[in-house]
């Protein structure tokens, strides 16, 4: 049987538009895994970049309907962490230095007395998700790469790294086209609202090293803050609920100021969080506290007080919270 010419016509017609969207289709997801792929090696020479370089940067850092706090950051690289030395100032309220040195961070404050922590960088310079090998979190986060822009008079290439699950926030990561450094670091809670941001207003890297390295040589620090192995405090508790991809890093007991108090550290490589057994009777029932994107949640468990603290959203750290049983 013949067909009528403009069924035929129609056929042809359909059939060509199937397979041009087809080949779009296909023609996009490859452009997406490439962009992907890119993003990814961008974030790595990031990485790398913000360990092993000298530079000295003035940036800000705001939460969201919060004041911004400036700081002078000063940063002397090195291929092992041991290494590196670094020098951070707060140049507003009452002054606070930390610095990097021989694998501790001091903290010198003039409200406080001073004190020193095991560490192999300083935490209040740039956020945790800096520091990864990304091409291991593929399987938790998305990486898109969103083109070009501009921040602090210096070209950038923006990435934004997107939870596959719903129960943290999400990045974009502004990256200097000339020395990979983080230029700017927005986090984003679930409707894409800016919740902090970590913007570099100065970037130089010609300071006088030789000075800096003097000037933390000559240094008189305080000794390491008392940090053991864990007993069993946080034995006889356990986590009924962890959000995908999150593990336990650490455990330790931290005597700080007369208190014990008992510590396990979580992280997916970008969000973390600690759950902290004070030695102290508990005084005070479940309170909650959000400040940018850092969520404090304290409750009682067995007359012990308990407290999570994680820059997670606030409902997922209530889960976890109450997900706190035990044995």
């Amino acid at each position: 049987m013949k067909l009528p010419n403009n069924f035929v016509e129609h056929f042809i017609k359909q059939s060509r538009n199937i397979i041009f969207t087809l080949f779009f289709a296909f023609f996009s997801v490859s452009i997406y895994a490439n962009d992907t792929e890119d993003a990814l090696a961008l974030l790595n020479k990031m990485n790398h970049a913000v360990q092993t370089q000298d530079y000295r940067i003035y940036f800000l850092s705001q939460d969201k309907n919060q004041d911004a706090i400036t700081f002078e950051y000063y940063h002397l690289g090195a291929t092992t962490k041991e290494n590196i030395n670094a020098y951070l100032r707060y140049l507003e309220g009452s002054d606070k230095e930390i610095i990097l040195h021989n694998g501790a961070t001091s903290y010198f404050q003039s409200d406080s007395p001073a004190f020193s922590i095991t560490s192999s960088r300083i935490v209040e310079a740039f956020p945790d998700v800096i520091y990864n090998n990304f091409n291991e979190l593929k399987n938790i986060y998305d990486v898109i790469a969103l083109g070009k822009a501009r921040t602090a008079n210096r070209s950038a290439q923006l990435v934004k790294i997107i939870a596959k699950e719903q129960d943290r926030y999400s990045y974009v990561i502004w990256i200097d086209d000339d020395t990979y450094l983080p230029l700017r670091v927005d986090l984003l809670d679930q409707n894409s609202d800016i919740i902090n941001q970590t913007k570099v207003l100065n970037l130089d890297k010609n300071f006088d090293k030789k000075g800096l390295m003097n000037n933390i040589n000559s240094r008189t620090y305080p000794i390491l803050l008392s940090i053991e192995k864990q007993n069993n405090a946080l034995d006889q508790w356990r986590l009924a609920w962890l959000p995908k991809g999150f593990k336990e890093i650490a455990a330790y007991n931290l005597n700080f100021y007369s208190s014990d108090i008992a510590t396990k550290l979580f992280s997916d490589g970008v969000f973390s969080f600690t759950v902290n057994i004070s030695s102290e009777q508990a005084k005070q029932s479940h309170q909650i506290i959000q400040q940018g994107g850092q969520t404090i949640y304290s409750t009682n468990l067995g007359h012990k007080n308990i407290i999570v603290i994680g820059n997670l959203p606030r409902t997922t750290v209530e889960r976890i919270a109450q997900n706190i049983i035990q044995k």
